[in-house]
């Protein structure tokens, strides 16, 4: 691969309405092996060469130390150990990655180039064989090569774990909500989002993509329809996660909105992808609450908000 930095001239910054929510920039990288990785660029700062690590006691696994960047003390996790797929080759590259209020440098054998690829091209992936909840997608290239879609949250959650604040659920009525509905690609996710709801009290049910997501709404609405019940009583929330593969959070949103049926179901999106612009595609998509992903207490709050009245 070129040692060239691809976001050497390269701007994240979004002119509002520039890129559709249905296209992906994927930044390709090796970790030493044949096989080519991507990350989404939304959530890269910049990529650098490996610096100096400063060893911390106590560090173990794929976390190889701190560095100091621009005055700002990162952490450096090594991407290869932390998805079982080091090759012993020595890293080069660094990839500063900022998402969910969270800077993290991953060590990297070499970048590439970015492409752009629309999210239905992100197919979701097979039984693969590294570790668990490390690749959320996986994309075609014209010459037939695949690229495996790193999942950072799923990574950085395992590896480097913040505390989690207990769900704020006082002064909520939730007794008569009914089930919610979610989606989300990554398994770590779905198991937080499941233990979120748990302490909660509400029942739920979930899908692993936005396609199936629809699939299995509709098939709900019109079990409603049928038995002459309120959509409400089946669905009284639906939760979505931004970036999923086939079908992302606000084309799912969209279609949702589009049925009368769902005109009155609440939709709240979470995502990685905190910044302001984002926030305001999934509102114009049509969600009522957009919050941060991971974070059990504005998901639990915004839940609670809307089904305080259900």
């Amino acid at each position: 691969m070129s040692t060239v930095n691809p976001l050497m001239n390269y701007n994240n910054e979004r002119t509002p309405g520039e890129s559709s929510t249905e296209m992906i920039e994927i930044l390709l990288f090796s970790l030493g092996a044949q096989e080519t990785f991507g990350l989404n660029v939304f959530k890269i700062r910049e990529v650098t060469e490996l610096s100096q690590v400063t060893q911390i006691p106590g560090q173990q696994g794929a976390m190889n130390g701190v560095i100091s960047l621009r005055g700002q003390v990162l952490p450096v996790v090594s991407l290869g150990d932390a998805i079982g797929m080091s090759t012993g080759e020595p890293n080069s590259k660094m990839i500063i990655s900022e998402f969910a209020s969270r800077s993290v440098a991953f060590a990297v054998t070499d970048v590439d180039k970015i492409i752009r690829v629309p999210w239905s091209a992100v197919k979701p992936p097979q039984k693969y064989d590294s570790e668990e909840g490390s690749v959320f997608g996986v994309v075609m290239l014209e010459d037939g090569s695949l690229v495996s879609l790193v999942d950072i949250e799923s990574v950085c959650h395992r590896v480097l774990p913040e505390k989690d604040a207990t769900p704020v659920t006082a002064g909520f009525e939730l007794n008569k909500a009914g089930p919610v509905f979610f989606v989300d690609d990554s398994i770590v996710a779905r198991r937080k989002i499941s233990e979120v709801l748990d302490t909660m009290g509400l029942k739920h049910s979930h899908a692993v993509n936005g396609v199936e997501a629809e699939q299995k709404l509709l098939a709900i609405a019109s079990s409603a329809n049928q038995n002459s019940e309120e959509l409400e009583e089946r669905v009284s929330l639906v939760l979505v996660d931004e970036e999923m593969p086939i079908m992302d959070g606000c084309t799912l949103t969209r279609k949702l909105k589009g049925d009368p049926r769902f005109k009155n179901i609440p939709i709240i999106m979470y995502s990685s992808l905190t910044s302001e612009e984002n926030a305001r595609r999934g509102i114009e998509a049509g969600v009522n609450i957009y919050v941060k992903k991971f974070d059990s207490t504005s998901l639990s709050n915004a839940i609670g908000q809307l089904l305080a009245h259900a």
